[in-house]
Formats: structure tokens, C-alpha cells, sequence
């Protein structure tokens, strides 16, 4: 990813209106390349500064690592779920919850998931904290349709409503604090042991459980106010990436039906009938790929204030 805080900035010829209109894909944006001088007041020091520091945080490796990191907090979440709940041949007495070495792995899996939350709270908050800036700073509008310089813009985000947007920041800032005074208590309470007797599981609980509620409020509100703008406006924003490959997998399927009954029933075309459906198939993964591009451009600042 690039930074594109300063994408989608249009010549100051276009008139000055509350919201950005929602056009067609037809009928983009205009566009030019940025410049400091289009805008009105310019760029500050402050901005300048912030806009090379998420260009840093925007880049490809961010990307990959912040992906890497969601899909180890998925494998090391499911072990120690199954570590909570005793589900596991480790060891059993006095009981499967109680026992070494479930005990150690189980510590482990929690300081791990920890880790791997507070990096994805670090390397998000500068995001987050720009977006808050944005949006309560009442520099540059911030009104829906319009990103961090003002300007009229086409991604997803920026059309969510300026009080959910408010909303969503707030929480998504609270958990990455919550999640630096979780992780200070991980290292202080940090053995089985003194996580598991006053007041080592008061306050390890206590900041664990605040900073997934605040991930989990924020993020349900984002997700359920994106779709809510895809379903209004189809023609403006693509479909997210489950219904594009639900759709592309259901293709296929409907596909591989169809190529087996040509194949058996036309007599004397079946090599034309395979080529038929071949091509078929390469322009439904070609249009599966497109989609997936434009959905990804779409929604890069939504996932930028979660690390990806």
C-alpha cells in the first residue's frame, strides 16, 4: 500500500459542496496529480510530517507482516482456546485446566496473542490518531465523501457518516491504550502463577477484556456501516471480498456442471465445447481478480486503522 491521505484531489475549481456526490464508476471523480499549491490553506509542517510517516506505514511489507500477524493471532487464538477449555492430551491431573506443561504453553499462547495485539494496536495508531485529528480538528472538512485534505474522495471510508466515523476512532484509540496498559500488566504478572492470584488476574483481565471490547465495537460499527454503503450505493462501492469469491466459487461450480453436461451430450463437439467453457472460466478468474483489485483500493484506510 501507498499513503493516499492525499489521493483523489481534484482541481479547487470543483464546487465547494457539503458532501461529495456518489457517482457512477462511470463517471469517476476528476483527478490530478497532488500538488501543494491546490490547496486551500496548504499543506501545514504537521501534515507534511504526517503524510511521510503513513507513506512509511502504507508500504507493501506493513502489509504482508500486519497479514502475517492477523493469521498467527488466528492459529495461536484457536490454541489457546482449546488450552482454556482443557481440550487437549497434554497432561490431566489434578485437571486438564490445571495441569503441566498445559499450564506453560497455555501462559505462552496469552503472552504471544498479547505481543501480536500490541504491534497491530502500535502500528495502527498513527491512523488512528490521524483520522481522529481529521475528524475533530475542524482544519480540513470532514464531512462524508471527503478524506484528510478536505477533498472529495472515493473510498469507503471517508462516506461513512462523520459521527459514526468519530465514533469508530474513539473506540479503535481506546483499544490500542487499553492494549499498551494489557500488555504492561502481561509483563508484569507474567507466569501462570501470578496472573492466576490477586491482583495479577484482576488487572490482566480487566484491560484484556476493555481492549477487546473496544476492537469489537469499533469494528462491528465500521463493518456494519461499509456494508450499509455498499448495499445503498452498488454502483459506487464493490462488493468486500467474501461476496466477491462467494460469487466467483459459485460460478465455478455452476461451471464444472455445465462443462460435464455438454461434454456428454453434444455429439462430435466435445473439444469445442471444452474450449467454450474454458474461456469461460478464464474471464470469471480475470473479473474475480479485477474485483478483488478495486475492492482492495476501495478500502484501504478502513484497513489501515487495523494495521493491514
Amino acid at each position: 500500500m501507498t499513503n493516499h491521505l492525499d489521493e483523489d484531489v481534484p482541481n479547487n475549481e470543483s464546487p465547494d459542496n457539503s458532501t461529495a456526490p456518489l457517482l457512477p464508476r462511470h463517471q469517476p471523480t476528476p483527478t490530478v496529480n497532488y500538488s501543494p499549491s491546490e490547496l486551500d490553506p496548504p499543506p501545514s509542517r504537521s501534515e507534511v510530517v504526517r503524510d511521510q510517516w503513513l507513506k512509511f506505514l502504507g508500504g507493501k511489507i506493513h502489509f504482508w507482516l500486519g497479514l502475517s500477524v492477523m493469521i498467527l493471532i488466528i492459529a495461536d487464538g484457536a490454541f489457546f482456546f482449546f488450552l482454556l477449555i482443557g481440550a487437549h492430551q497434554m497432561c490431566s491431573h489434578p485437571s486438564p485446566t490445571d495441569c503441566d506443561p498445559r499450564n506453560y504453553w497455555y501462559n505462552f499462547s496469552i503472552q504471544l496473542l498479547n505481543v501480536l495485539f500490541t504491534y497491530l494496536a502500535t502500528i495502527s495508531l498513527p491512523w488512528r490518531i490521524s483520522n481522529a485529528a481529521h475528524l475533530f480538528g475542524g482544519k480540513r472538512k470532514s464531512t462524508s465523501g471527503f478524506n484528510a485534505y478536505g477533498q472529495p474522495s472515493k473510498e469507503i471510508w471517508f462516506h461513512i457518516r462523520q459521527r459514526r466515523r468519530r465514533f469508530i476512532v474513539i473506540c479503535l484509540i481506546g483499544n490500542s491504550l487499553t492494549q499498551y496498559a494489557n500488555q504492561a500488566t502481561r509483563i508484569v504478572y507474567y507466569s501462570f502463577e501470578l496472573q492466576n492470584t490477586f491482583p495479577g488476574y484482576v488487572w490482566t483481565n480487566v484491560f484484556f477484556a476493555s481492549s477487546m471490547a473496544f476492537a469489537a465495537i469499533g469494528g462491528f460499527t465500521q463493518l456494519y456501516e461499509e456494508n450499509k454503503l455498499r448495499k445503498e450505493h452498488p454502483e459506487r462501492f464493490p462488493p468486500d471480498i467474501l461476496e466477491t469469491s462467494y460469487k466467483y466459487f459459485q460460478a465455478k461450480v455452476c461451471q464444472n456442471k455445465v462443462k460435464g453436461g455438454v461434454v456428454m451430450t453434444v455429439d462430435g463437439d466435445e473439444e469445442n465445447a471444452r474450449e467454450e467453457v474454458e474461456v469461460d472460466e478464464e474471464e470469471e478468474r480475470r473479473r474475480f481478480l479485477q474485483s478483488i483489485q478495486e475492492w482492495l483500493k476501495n478500502v484501504r484506510t478502513s484497513l489501515d486503522m487495523w494495521g493491514l
